[in-house]
């Protein structure tokens, strides 16, 4: 009987103590997720279509129009690319901070 038992100390010791031992796990942060507003991402509009007939002010104004909507778009554009350029700085700024992390262990 003592028998048995020693060897079953002997052979749960270890399972024991190495529970018992401190394991680094590294954390890492969830990554990040950008995603630029639905208003940003909107396609352009297409410029008129012009109908045959038309006189010179009324294709002066479709042309007003048009180059209205083009100023838009180029400052919807411009906006996109601001947000786009923060969001890739974020990443870079959180890789950074993975790597740093990842070459510190305890």
């Amino acid at each position: 009987m003592k028998t048995r038992t020693r060897t079953g100390l002997l052979v749960t010791a270890p399972l024991l103590l190495t529970a018992c031992a401190t394991q680094y796990v590294a954390q890492v942060p969830p990554s990040l997720k950008c995603e630029p507003p639905a208003v940003l991402m909107a396609p352009c509009p297409a410029p008129a279509a012009l109908k045959s007939g038309l006189t010179y002010r009324e294709l002066l104004e479709v042309h007003l129009a048009d180059r209205q909507q083009l100023q838009r778009c180029a400052a919807q554009q411009d906006d996109l690319r601001r947000t786009i350029n923060t969001c890739n700085a974020r990443i870079e700024a959180h890789n950074a901070e993975l790597a740093k992390a990842a070459g510190k262990k305890p």
